[in-house]
């Protein structure tokens, strides 16, 4: 994989009315922050990194008025995060109190997806590749 330089990054923002819970989860996942505004007190944006995948949630109302999207649409979207089991991985998220929307299902393209909802209800797809037996 080359170098893609850091003008050329881009990453999904997860708009949400609770920043810090939703943050908090992807932590559980092995995120970490890399920038925070305001720095102190409650964020209103929080970037996050794990290895070379980076998201980032705002406030829902950071999004500017002219961009918010049309009546009947959501800003929420879908991420993959992939994790080394994902049994593992959902049954400490269900411990946790997070809603397991869809049980760990082995796909047919070669990888076993469950779907978890955050804390703010957006669908996680916590993913791994099927070891060959």
């Amino acid at each position: 994989m080359s170098h893609i330089p850091a003008g050329l990054r881009a990453f999904p923002v997860i708009r949400t009315r609770r920043v810090s819970p939703v943050v908090a989860f992807y932590e559980q996942l092995g995120f970490t922050q890399h920038t925070r505004h305001p720095a102190e007190g409650e964020p209103r944006f929080v970037g996050l990194r794990r290895g070379t995948a980076e998201i980032a949630v705002a406030h829902e109302t950071s999004l500017p008025e002219e961009a918010a999207p049309g009546k009947g649409h959501s800003p929420r979207c879908e991420m993959f995060v992939f994790v080394e089991a994902v049994d593992t991985a959902v049954a400490a998220l269900r411990g946790q109190g997070m809603p397991v929307l869809r049980e760990p299902t082995d796909m047919p393209w070669g990888e076993r997806v469950a779907h978890i909802a955050d804390p703010d209800g957006n669908s996680v797809a916590i993913t791994s590749s099927i070891t060959p037996g």
